[in-house]
């Protein structure tokens, strides 16, 4: 795009993505025929990984007994069809199948023309940027987990994901026995200095840096961690130009620091996920259900997720003159059969405002938003 004789640069980013359909015997293309061509429109666009393509690998003592974390690589071509350039994989389910369902899947998605970051077959291919350019602009990606089980994470010879490890302490807020807690998170001092270096080395490399975050608190509407926010301002400090978070299954509220902005949990986006296949993890077992949330029967057999995780967004960043110009975001609806769609009603949009402008002034997020030909914006 080319506005007054000026590059543009159109980056659409969307959350956490599953895709199985193969394993459905649907045709691959089925989960992103609502959203594809609208996907298709950036410059640039990248999703979040939920899985690893691979038939390798074992099933780790960590790992979910019965999760479906490693997917046949086939399903690469939902990925190609949506028309993503980019996967972030640093995440809590990165290692469920071992080192060898790891590497194959990177082999996969690059063998198909998808770059992959946040991962790789030691720490520093795990730490190594993505540096993607379009039109004369140079973007770099970053990506790191901060739900990781022991082992997931990359070291110096073995393959994971990029961690920044967080310790978890509880303060008791007042005398009276069995009153909440104040949960009290800090995140690992040598990891974030680790991301601080990988930011400043692809500062000098790139126009626009852009870092993704495996984080939060999942199944608890609005909540972010105290950590979330520290690590989150220090990586703009260090020079990012926008954060973009996941893991939480929904969406969290929008910060702006320092003019840049921090989308702490973008949710759920096309995530393949029957109840009959989470029927064994804690989350939907009545007698283990820790967040006490409920499957809607309606939902249960593509799309078994709480209510407010059918709420999704596409990111959409607009860089001029090698600057991020403009930040929105396209409201989305996922349907029944796990589909994520544009809201297509007046009331939905406003909908979807409400709910943004909500969550983020609960956690003290005073982000301003605005409206414009279909997107929210974010005044930063």
């Amino acid at each position: 795009m080319s506005v007054n004789g000026v590059q543009t640069v159109i980056i659409h980013a969307v959350g956490d993505t599953s895709p199985r359909r193969i394993e459905y015997g649907e045709p691959v293309e089925s989960l992103f025929t609502m959203v594809a061509d609208k996907i298709k429109e950036a410059d640039i666009a990248l999703c979040q990984l939920e899985r690893t393509f691979s038939t390798k690998g074992a099933l780790q003592y960590r790992a979910h007994s019965t999760w479906h974390s490693r997917v046949h690589p086939d399903n690469v071509k939902s990925l190609m069809y949506a028309g993503f350039h980019l996967v972030t994989n640093a995440s809590n389910h990165t290692y469920d199948y071992g080192p060898e369902s790891l590497l194959e899947s990177i082999e996969v998605l690059r063998a198909h023309g998808i770059e992959v970051i946040g991962v790789g077959s030691n720490l520093e291919e795990a730490r190594r940027p993505a540096i993607l350019e379009r039109k004369g602009t140079k973007v770099a990606f970053l990506d790191y987990n901060s739900v990781l089980p022991d082992e997931y994470e990359a070291r110096e010879d073995k393959p994971g994901c990029a961690p920044i490890k967080v310790a978890t302490y509880y303060e008791a807020q007042e005398y009276q026995a069995g009153t909440p807690p104040r949960v009290i998170t800090i995140p690992r001092e040598d990891d974030v200095l680790a991301m601080e270096e990988d930011i400043r080395r692809a500062r000098e490399k790139a126009d626009v840096v852009v870092v993704s975050f495996h984080w939060g608190i999942h199944f608890i509407p609005a909540a972010i961690a105290m950590y979330q926010r520290e690590v989150a301002h220090v990586a703009i400090d260090a020079g990012v130009d926008l954060i973009l978070g996941h893991h939480p299954h929904e969406l969290k509220g929008i910060e702006v620091y320092r003019g840049k902005a921090i989308f702490y949990s973008m949710g759920n986006f096309a995530f393949d996920s029957p109840l009959s296949v989470r029927m064994a993890r804690e989350e939907v077992d009545p007698k283990k259900n820790l967040y006490k949330y409920k499957v809607d029967p309606e939902y249960a057999e593509l799309y078994a997720w709480p209510a407010q995780c059918r709420k999704s967004m596409i990111v959409k960043c607009r860089i001029s003159n090698k600057r991020i110009e403009k930040l929105s975001f396209l409201p989305v609806l996922i349907n029944t059969k796990a589909q994520p769609a544009l809201v297509s009603r007046e009331d939905e949009f406003q909908e979807a405002l409400s709910y943004i402008r909500e969550i983020s002034l609960s956690q003290g997020l005073n982000t301003e938003f605005s409206t414009e030909k279909g997107e929210i914006v974010i005044a930063a």
